[in-house]
């Protein structure tokens, strides 16, 4: 069969919501489909694309901005970065798809409805007959669909021979802000990055070590409510550190932010790690402020190494976490909410061993690691529906 994969994502080469796609194309190629990817061209790839390649799937690297004259070029080239847009400039742009004549289509969104804002994409694929499935990571309780967008979303998602969704929480979300039930819905969950699920010991340190582990961008992953939460003045008065783990365009905001709470000798920077259990080798507890999710490969894989959370009721977040007995939920993305949960989670240290040993437990039994299959059975069966 020929699989096209399509990624929406714009804003950024790479994501956690890119690991499920790619882990089906390259079950596909190991089953010996041919594969087709169309990305957007970041002139270096990431090494799981490049993977892909050397198994044989064929890159369709789309240009990230259109050729016009050199100062509109730029300008418009900036407009695009400061807001993430997606550039919907030319037939061209996903035509190399459609010309590969691929039997299905796999469209994965980092949100849920980014599709709808790329016209040429969108009338490609009406007018052809290639079933195609969805894929949507992200959701948010602040998006708001007029009726026009609503009426597309609508009329994309149903001709969809499957919708995707990463969590129960945001497809329910998805419905309550599209009005209509989605009968062709199915939950898939995202792969996690480990080899090794078995339980980390905990670190001997008695400095207790929060660990956040999320892209730095506060408007998402709300890494500016920990902060302010670990700046009241009980906080500064105990022994601990929190260690951002990630990268993203908002680090030099947090790290001002942390010097302008007083905080900035127990906030540390680290980076992305590629290796999930060196991370909790170092660390006692995930701390997930985040203002929307889809459900974080961060917090599933922190489970399974035996470590319990503290994270806000948005995604798929309380799927996972139940209070005080595989970790704390904050009712709200803000800092009253979440430094309440904190202080919770704090007043019980003792127990967070076995809090983790639940944790893992509970990951264990939930997680799926069939999840990459289903997707691409969901896949490869969709041609039955056309």
């Amino acid at each position: 069969m020929r699989i096209a994969f399509v990624s929406t994502m714009a804003g950024y080469p790479w994501g956690g919501s890119e690991y499920l796609w790619a882990a089906a194309a390259a079950q596909a190629l190991e089953e010996g489909h041919e594969v087709f990817i169309s990305i957007y061209d970041w002139s270096t790839n990431h090494p799981l694309i490049t993977k892909l390649q050397h198994q044989g799937a064929r890159l369709l690297a789309r240009p990230r901005f259109p050729k016009y004259p050199c100062l509109l070029s730029k300008v418009f080239k900036k407009l695009l970065q400061f807001c993430f847009i997606t550039p919907a400039f030319s037939n061209s742009l996903y035509k190399s798809v459609f010309d590969c004549h691929p039997d299905i289509i796999c469209i994965s969104q980092g949100s849920s409805y980014e599709a709808i804002y790329i016209p040429d994409f969108l009338h490609l694929l009406s007018g052809n007959s290639i079933p195609y499935i969805v894929i949507c990571q992200f959701n948010s309780d602040t998006v708001s669909l007029d009726s026009s967008t609503r009426n597309k979303v609508q009329r994309f998602f149903n001709q969809a021979a499957g919708v995707a969704f990463v969590s129960h929480d945001n497809l329910k979300l998805a419905e309550r802000q599209l009005a209509q039930s989605l009968s062709n819905a199915v939950i898939v969950q995202n792969p996690v990055n480990l080899l090794d699920c078995s339980l980390v010991p905990c670190p001997p340190q008695s400095t207790v070590s929060f660990a956040s582990v999320a892209r730095l961008e506060a408007a998402c992953k709300g890494q500016d409510v920990l902060l302010e939460a670990l700046s009241f003045p009980t906080w500064k008065q105990r022994d601990w550190q929190c260690c951002l783990y990630g990268s993203g365009p908002d680090q030099a905001y947090l790290e001002a932010l942390a010097q302008h709470y007083g905080i900035g000798d127990r906030i540390k920077f680290m980076g992305h790690i590629n290796d999930v259990r060196a991370i909790w080798e170092d660390n006692h507890i995930l701390v997930l402020p985040s203002r929307a999710e889809g459900t974080p490969l961060a917090l599933v894989e922190a489970m399974l190494c035996g470590r319990p959370a503290v994270v806000t009721d948005v995604g798929g977040n309380t799927e996972w976490i139940k209070e005080s007995q595989t970790g704390f939920i904050a009712e709200a993305p803000t800092t009253k909410s979440f430094s309440a949960a904190l202080e919770r989670a704090w007043l019980v240290q003792d127990e967070w061993k076995q809090m983790g040993v639940k944790a893992h437990e509970y990951a264990k039994a939930n997680f799926d690691p069939l999840t990459v299959q289903k997707l691409l059975n969901m896949i490869l069966n969709a041609t039955k529906r056309k």
